[in-house]
């Protein structure tokens, strides 16, 4: 789609956000210092001006024809032939991912993908490496919380190679017991690593407080407690859930033909068999009510990790197009958007700030992320609510709103450029079913925004009276400065 809108690197889920603070950034063409890296100077420099080339009438985007098919166990194919270079990726996507992961037992969508490369009942993982290294092709497995993937990119000439293994992958996953230990070690190293990082401490916590008991409260790399308990029998049970034929797409694109594509794909997963499982059902929390301030104590900490939010929207919203013009506008811009313009560059409090909704199946977060010092905690936040409430009532100027336009359309067709990337819009497009015509239309709908519909979604989804706000940063010095928003709970990292 775009960068606000496209698969994750592990497959499914859309933010309307610059997918991190540092792409953000790159859209003005430079680099910052990233959230949480080394002391501020006391006033950031000023934010370079940057005004988005004048957009020409825009050709459509154009794919070769989309070819579909369904094969007799319920898998859908879908091939697309793209002769510019002699490469093919072929992509399956489940549409269950970490979502499914069952009551107690978070990270273990992740945990399972995470295995699926390591070995199977014919190859070692280090066999599995050595093949697909030696025709200079690519193998992974990965989920998000919508879905979960295995994918292989190689050069045409060498797809029967990639075919073997990728099938080897999906259908006969050894889950060796030494695997597990391996990756579980590897999994515990991380976590414990990440417990000295205060944006992810800020990102957990901030989950965990908006979320409640829904699945999204945890983490979805999983906690110690969760990673450390599974079991080869949790693993396969996981992998037999996820991966069925009847909720999954495979998408073939690349230097084949039609006829080819779906050869391979009888080839690769014809004989596949698994039932289904309906999505999990849950109840979404309440949407919070005045302000709720956490504060991680992290002691060592000098500045602190700041995030704002509330409940935002799921991906099939009727307002998407507004409010990713309207985030884009006010955080979601990188140097362009008013927030970079007033917390960084006008008021010197952060090196960097953004906004962003992470619309998935089901209602995600609306986020703000920053950072400041801990001398500056108050009014960073202050006068991003200001901001956000000022926004709200003026909505955006003519040039907000045609530069925004211009970057969201002009910069569209970048997602079609390869086999992998062609791949990956078009399953998010069928994990969301967003219709055969969403990549025809993503532009003129982007164009048809107005500034009226953009303040029309701010005051409909952007709640600056009612958040969760998490801050992380040493307690002592920066608890008691925050009551004056409301009563502040102390966590320690456990």
């Amino acid at each position: 789609m775009n960068p606000w809108a496209s698969v994750d690197p592990e497959g499914g889920m859309t933010m309307l956000r610059p997918v991190t603070l540092i792409a953000g950034l790159l859209i003005a063409g430079m680099l910052m210092l990233p959230a949480g890296a080394g002391a501020q100077p006391d006033k950031p420099d000023a934010v370079p001006t940057y005004t988005p080339p004048a957009n020409p009438a825009l050709a459509p985007v154009k794919l070769p024809p989309i070819h579909e098919k369904t094969l007799k166990n319920g898998l859908k194919v879908i091939v697309v032939e793209h002769h510019e270079l002699p490469v093919v990726s072929l992509r399956l996507q489940a549409r269950a991912g970490s979502f499914y992961d069952p009551p107690g037992k978070a990270g273990l969508t992740q945990f399972m993908t995470g295995l699926l490369t390591q070995g199977t009942e014919k190859y070692s993982a280090t066999q599995i490496a050595d093949k697909i290294d030696f025709v200079g092709g690519s193998l992974g497995a990965g989920s998000s919380w919508d879905a979960s993937h295995v994918e292989t990119t190689v050069l045409a000439k060498y797809l029967d190679t990639a075919v073997e293994l990728m099938r080897q992958v999906t259908l006969h996953p050894s889950f060796a017991p030494e695997e597990i230990e391996r990756l579980r070690q590897q999994t515990l190293s991380g976590i414990e690593n990440s417990k000295d990082q205060p944006d992810v401490l800020a990102d957990e916590e901030f989950d965990r407080r908006l979320f409640g008991q829904y699945p999204y409260a945890q983490p979805i790399g999983g906690t110690e407690e969760t990673v450390a308990a599974f079991t080869r029998d949790d693993v396969l049970a996981q992998y037999r859930t996820v991966f069925a034929p009847g909720h999954s797409t495979l998408a073939v694109v690349g230097d084949v033909s039609a006829k080819e594509g779906f050869r391979l794909a009888e080839k690769l997963l014809g004989d596949w068999k698994g039932a289904s499982h309906a999505a999990p059902q849950a109840q979404l929390p309440p949407a919070p009510t005045g302000y709720r301030v956490y504060v991680v104590n992290k002691p060592d900490a000098t500045q602190a990790q700041i995030r704002l939010g509330h409940l935002g929207v799921d991906r099939r919203s009727e307002d998407y197009f507004p409010l990713m013009v309207m985030n884009y506008i006010m955080g979601g811009g990188g140097f362009a958007s008013r927030m970079m313009k007033t917390i960084r560059a006008e008021k010197g409090l952060t090196y960097g700030i953004s906004s962003y909704f992470s619309a998935r199946k089901q209602t995600g977060p609306f986020v703000i992320d920053t950072f400041t010092k801990n001398e500056s905690i108050l009014e960073a936040i202050q006068g991003t609510i200001d901001l956000v409430k000022q926004y709200q009532q003026e909505g955006p100027t003519e040039q907000e709103l045609a530069e925004a336009k211009s970057y969201m359309t002009g910069s569209y067709p970048l997602n079609f450029e390869t086999p992998s990337q062609i791949a990956g819009q078009l399953l998010n497009i069928d994990l969301f079913e967003l219709g055969a015509d969403y990549i025809e239309k993503y532009r003129s709908r982007i164009e048809a925004v107005s500034a009226e519909d953009v303040r029309r979604v701010a005051q409909k989804y952007l709640h600056p009276e009612d958040m969760v706000m998490v801050v992380v940063s040493k307690a002592d010095d920066i608890a008691p400065n925050l009551e004056i928003l409301g009563p502040v709970e102390v966590v320690q990292i456990q």
